[in-house]
């Protein structure tokens, strides 16, 4: 490490002491080079309507780092995982990553999928943009069944103005748990005149891997 890098972490540290868990690096929430190896073998499926690419099941230290994105406060984490993401898979062929949005009325401070997606797009090279938006209020995913899941209206998005026209949309979110929730944002991204053509997870659920052999 060099010496202005090393400074620059310890100024941080002493602004916010935090470390990387896995190095102990100061003033990193996880460097990225901790987090790839934990993401090995990733998981390239497909769901009904879009491929999925996902860093691996959630499960173990995956789904801590998930539940210390969502609740710990600190969106920097969901940039370090956004950018171990974008370095375990090659540059999709896209021109704007779309992260799915946060419930109406959620009480999280930032959306955890945005963060993912300006990770993944400083190593792609590819924009952020907010394109979606939920259509009506609904519970968190957390709190429902798979049942429940699946049952997600079609039109349970809408696209925001013309953000999507002509646009081919990487789409992130945090978790795939039945592979729903990006089914139907890549159904808005179709009525937005966008081309869907990558769903990408930090995780995904053992469920929806059952799932995706069903499919094949």
């Amino acid at each position: 490490m060099s010496i202005p890098e090393a400074l620059r972490r310890f100024a941080l540290h002493l602004i916010w002491p935090r470390a990387c868990p896995f190095c102990g690096a100061l003033g990193e929430p996880a460097c990225v080079l901790c987090l790839l190896p934990l993401l090995e073998p990733p998981l390239p499926m497909e769901l009904e309507n879009i491929a999925l690419w996902s860093g691996g099941e959630h499960d173990g230290v995956l789904r801590e780092l998930v539940l210390a994105l969502k609740y710990g406060g600190d969106r920097s984490l969901g940039v370090a995982m956004g950018r171990a993401l974008g370095r375990i898979f090659p540059r999709p062929d896209a021109d704007l990553l779309v992260p799915v949005p946060l419930h109406e009325g959620s009480e999280r401070a930032y959306n955890q999928s945005f963060a993912l997606a300006k990770g993944a797009a400083r190593e792609w090279g590819i924009p952020v943009r907010e394109g979606l938006a939920w259509n009506t209020q609904r519970r968190a995913q957390t709190s429902l069944g798979s049942d429940e899941r699946r049952a997600m209206s079609a039109d349970a998005f809408s696209p925001l103005s013309k953000i999507l026209f002509g646009k081919r949309i990487v789409l992130v979110d945090d978790v795939a748990t039945t592979g729903t929730t990006f089914e139907r944002a890549a159904e808005s991204v179709r009525r937005g005149g966008g081309v869907p053509v990558l769903a990408l997870s930090w995780s995904c659920a053992p469920r929806t891997k059952e799932r995706m052999r069903a499919v094949r």
